[in-house]
């Protein structure tokens, strides 16, 4: 049976979800956590928490899963290190450099590849198996036949969310909060700007929520998910109040265990009063059922919530545990008390002789007598003599002084060896190559014509003749291919594996690391900025995976660049940021499919911003992107970073004309000339931290 896996966002959602029975429940610390805003736990919190599951036979699982910055490094290592130590089941991590520095310094701790890191191919999930992961936290995309291909590729265990919100985009690729307010999703501080009003081509009304996805409910569907290869349903909601995740976890735990449909249908309904956006949808299981325009509603009563707040105001959890007792004339009575594979054998006071025969299932009736303890037992072996006597007081200490002794036998504790930790030097490179990310033809041709070393395709849709035609141009330049974030069809993954093996392009950008599979025979693979680099640890993993450079992220600023920046790394400096990678067409759900070749539409907000829509046509449909609304451009700000082994230029909506000038642009900065920034253009994260 699948593992059901709750949320605890607080020490009342804890009990909530583990009175309900979660097998498993994930939380967050006070620090390095994606839901900062929740209650989450202290250190002091945690090591109470993790007891107060294992003595009840729960999971628990930490969420380590922010991207940090060099100098939050050796924190977090120890952060890793204590919850080790503490006796977690596993940490949920996304910074790809803290997991290959805690599977080699670590080797004790179970490590979960988060959703943040956007799991969603075979060769993706083979990539984070090959690092030691033990399992993965797919991307909610991922359909069900996509999950059957993952889960005949790969050994990893398969966890897939089940229930609760559906962000707009693809997880970890998400920069809409970071560039509109420097709170960044991938740090846990995520202002949801999604939520508010946002509108296709024109300024959004009162119920425009073009960004705003319907939440997933699979409550009806678990058989599907679990033939497809699921090992694990999760549910969202750290950041819900206890009594939804009673009721959330009592609906999917009685659906594991076989509840009526008619049952299934109360449960949902109580779901849906409790908290509901949109009804509820299956999300991308079975092709794209979500939908757009939903804000948060609660009709619950307060029955609903009295009723749910009843279900764990007593733990009743508990665990089935084996008992002997052993009582013999002239010696200690003992008590031994088996949980799982966990035995304890306790001595109590001398057994008397009796001045009548004894009842054997006397004694073992109050044995039995558990009480608040988290355990049960449905028998007690005894070995007593006929004449044994031993006061009920005897007994009940006896019984006592077991049930602590087990329940701290059960606790995990681990010892670990202490941390090495090495400052990673950055050494300027020699040279610099100048990369053009393009969409079209055009501006490739004036990329080349312009001096770039490297021209990247990225168009609207791939195909060797577009590759080929520009074959020309790669006498005094190299043309490489620029892949989506997202491949989740075989056949799309098939149609770019034969272009990248045609020998029409001499490398690649790669957007996540399942795609190295894709690319591995390229002289030059590239990890592109969707990869979320804000260390120098991550940089050393990706080249240890096999990257020959790799693109650091946008949300670092001038310090942190220039801390990380030089061989083996490239940065962008002109570019209009990728802020979502979106799944879901909203222009499709409302006017139908507009078979659009590159340019969907722009998206307003509020304030009268418009961030333009571009998309990707695909074998199982588009990806789109959306746009920042102005570009970064920090080409005249070069020269203050050590030199990278390059820099990169991305193009969408830009003329020919002016691919040409910011490229020349580029050139003279290389050379140390003066250069003027780009008319109406931002300076991204260069001076504005994220938090």
């Amino acid at each position: 049976m699948m593992e059901l896996l709750s949320p605890a966002g607080s020490r009342e959602a804890l009990r909530a979800a583990v009175n309900n029975g979660a097998d498993a429940v994930y939380m967050g610390g006070s620090a390095f956590n994606a839901r900062r805003f929740a209650a989450n736990f202290t250190n002091a919190d945690l090591l109470d928490a993790l007891d107060y599951c294992h003595a009840r036979g729960v999971k628990a699982y930490v969420t380590l899963n922010i991207l940090t910055l060099d100098r939050e490094f050796s924190e977090a290592a120890k952060y890793a290190a204590f919850l080790c130590n503490a006796g977690v089941d596993a940490v949920i991590i996304q910074d790809m450099g803290l997991a290959a520095f805690l599977r080699r310094e670590i080797p004790e701790l179970p490590l979960h590849a988060s959703t943040q890191m956007g799991i969603h191919s075979p060769e993706g999930a083979n990539a984070v198996y090959a690092m030691g992961m033990e399992r993965v936290v797919l991307a909610r995309e991922v359909p069900l036949c996509g999950i059957a291909d993952i889960r005949a590729a790969s050994p990893i265990e398969l966890e897939a969310f089940a229930h609760g919100a559906l962000c707009m985009s693809f997880s970890g690729g998400c920069l809409l909060s970071s560039m509109a307010g420097e709170r960044s999703g991938n740090r846990g501080t995520c202002a949801q700007p999604c939520r508010k009003p946002m509108a296709i081509d024109r300024a959004p009304g009162r119920e425009d929520y073009a960004l705003s996805l319907g939440d997933l409910c699979m409550i009806e569907h678990l058989k599907d998910m679990e033939e497809a290869g699921v090992s694990c349903i999760k549910l969202e909601g750290r950041m819900k109040r206890a009594e939804y995740v009673a009721v959330i976890t009592r609906a999917y735990r009685e659906t594991l265990d076989g509840a009526d449909r008619q049952t299934i249908a109360l449960h949902k309904k109580d779901m849906l009063d409790m908290f509901d956006r949109g009804g509820g949808c299956t999300g991308y299981f079975y092709g794209d059922n979500a939908k757009t325009g939903w804000i948060a509603k609660s009709d619950s009563s307060k029955e609903l919530i009295v009723n749910a707040a009843r279900t764990y105001e007593k733990d009743t959890r508990r665990q089935k545990i084996d008992l002997v007792l052993n009582m013999h004339r002239g010696c200690p009575a003992e008590l031994t008390m088996t949980c799982r594979d966990v035995s304890v054998s306790v001595h109590g006071d001398v057994v008397q002789q009796a001045q009548k025969e004894q009842d054997a299932q006397r004694y073992a009736a109050q044995v039995l007598k558990l009480g608040d303890t988290p355990f049960y037992g449905d028998s007690c072996e005894t070995n007593v003599d006929k004449w044994a006597f031993l006061p009920m007081s005897s007994v009940n200490a006896l019984r006592r002084d077991c049930a602590e002794q087990l329940e701290n036998a059960l606790k995990v504790r681990r010892e670990i060896n202490e941390l090495q930790l090495d400052k990673i030097k950055n050494i300027p490179a020699e040279n610099t190559a100048i990369t053009a990310i393009v969409s079209t033809a055009e501006q490739a041709v004036a990329a080349f014509e312009s001096g770039a070393d490297e021209v990247a395709l990225e168009p609207w849709e791939y195909s060797s003749e577009m590759f080929a035609g520009l074959a020309e141009y790669r006498k005094n330049a190299k043309l490489l291919i620029s892949l989506p974030a997202v491949i989740i069809s075989g056949e799309e993954r098939e149609k770019i594996k034969s272009i990248c093996s045609s020998g029409l392009v001499d490398g690649a950008i790669a957007a996540n690391m399942g795609q190295l599979e894709l690319i591995k025979e390229f002289p030059l693979k590239i990890a592109g900025t969707q990869m979320n680099t804000l260390n120098a640890h991550t940089v050393k993993a990706y080249g240890e995976m096999g990257f020959d450079r790799v693109t650091l992220s946008l949300e670092l600023t001038r310090p942190q660049l220039r801390d990380i920046s030089g061989v083996g790394t490239a940065v962008s400096v002109y570019g209009r940021t990728q802020l979502m990678q979106l799944r879901h067409c909203t222009l499709r759900e409302q006017k139908g499919c507009q078979n659009c070749k590159g340019e969907v539409g722009i998206m307003k907000d509020e304030a009268g911003r418009e961030f333009p829509l571009r998309n990707i046509r695909q074998a199982d449909g588009c990806l789109l992107r959306l746009l920042n609304c102005l570009p970064t451009d920090i080409i005249d700000l070069y020269n203050e970073l050590p030199l990278p082994e390059g820099i990169q230029l991305a193009f969408y909506d830009e003329s020919p004309e002016m691919v040409s000038e910011r490229i020349k642009a580029a050139i003279a900065a290389r050379e140390g000339k003066a250069v003027a920034a780009a008319a109406n253009a931002t300076r991204g994260h260069w001076n504005r931290p994220v938090d």
